[in-house]
């Protein structure tokens, strides 16, 4: 099994006629077996940080 990469992750949001970019090209390595903590208060974007990594199969 190798390591988890995210690298260059954008997302932004619609707000009426604009967007707000709230990712701007961050990028991300996992290493195997490695135990990693996202710590932040709520509403500070660390489930919006790992929602890509879902995706990956």
């Amino acid at each position: 099994m190798g390591k988890l990469q995210l690298v260059n992750i954008d997302k932004s949001y619609k707000t009426g006629n604009s967007s707000i970019k709230v990712l701007k090209g961050i990028s991300l390595e996992f290493r195997e077996s490695e135990f990693v903590s996202i710590l932040g208060p709520s509403g500070s974007g660390k489930t919006t940080l790992l929602n890509p990594a879902l995706f990956i199969t």
